[in-house]
């Protein structure tokens, strides 16, 4: 399957419990190794805090069906990286 074609599909972990939608793949220079990689940004969305956007790498893609990609990670995992990703936007914006 073409990379291209996640856009907009709703990504979810291992367990079927969704993370986010898929926006956009990229490739994505490592900071450390200066390996070009293959990136997927999931937006996370929640009505009461600001959206957010977390890179996945797309090794990590375990299958992807018609509305849903299926990663292999836990949910709380994701979720420990998104409060990261907020806590650094509130350092920085401030």
């Amino acid at each position: 399957m073409n990379l291209q074609e996640l856009a907009g599909k709703i990504a979810a972990d291992k367990n079927s419990k969704k993370l986010g939608k898929i926006i956009k793949i990229e490739k994505i220079q490592d900071q450390k190794t200066k390996i070009w990689k293959e990136m997927i940004l999931i937006l996370v969305h929640n009505i009461f805090r600001k959206d957010v956007v977390i890179l996945v790498d797309a090794e990590k893609l375990l299958q992807a069906e018609v509305t849903y990609a299926l990663f292999d990670l836990e949910k709380e995992d994701f979720e420990q990286e998104v409060r990261e990703t907020r806590a650094l936007m509130r350092l920085y914006k401030e």
